[in-house]
């Protein structure tokens, strides 16, 4: 077996635990089946397929971990160094959604294409991401969603290429949506 099959095989794995609703090869698939028509860079499939690699709820670190993961996974497969470096840079960038490379922009925004899916898609999504922090109490839960919800509606810009602009009128629609649906906005926002 080729370092690239144990590779293969340890990220599918990964992406097919058990708590995953989410988060899983189906996620990984779709961000690689919208990017195909942008002559996705090596670099980019890689930081694609590991940026969840590891995902543990609560987690903190888990776009950390997973960058630990591809420098270690990539360098013991043989990836020149600057690749690693490149592959790495954009796990990590996952964890804000803030590119630091004109690459990593891409891979930011086929990561967040699920906020701009037709409603049912998108609440189905919602909900699968809710049942993956099932631990979490559904107040911790609603109050956390919500401090995300205003993060994403505060920006200029979600999306930062320009692949992903069509998708900024859609998915802030959605967003708005989902907090107006929040318990924790709607008690702030009762008499």
């Amino acid at each position: 077996m080729t370092p690239s099959d144990t590779i293969l095989i340890d990220l599918t794995r990964r992406y097919c635990e058990p708590h995953r609703r989410y988060h899983t090869i189906e996620h990984v698939a779709d961000m690689l089946w919208r990017g195909r028509s942008l002559a996705l860079s090596t670099e980019q499939i890689l930081a694609i397929w590991y940026h969840d690699a590891i995902y543990e709820i609560p987690g903190q670190d888990n776009e950390a971990r997973s960058a630990e993961l591809a420098h270690e996974q990539l360098t013991a497969a043989g990836l020149d160094s600057r690749s690693v470096e490149r592959v790495v840079s954009m796990v990590l960038d996952t964890k804000s959604h803030v590119a630091s490379s004109d690459e990593a922009r891409v891979v930011i925004d086929l990561d967040l294409a699920s906020l701009a899916f037709e409603e049912e898609a998108f609440l189905v999504n919602t909900a699968k991401i809710r049942e993956e922090y099932g631990i979490i109490e559904d107040e911790a839960f609603a109050i956390g969603q919500l401090a995300m919800l205003d993060r994403f509606l505060e920006r200029e810009r979600i999306y930062q290429s320009e692949w992903g602009e069509p998708l900024e009128e859609r998915a802030r629609h959605n967003l708005r949506c989902l907090r107006e649906r929040n318990p924790a906005w709607i008690a702030q926002n009762t008499d």
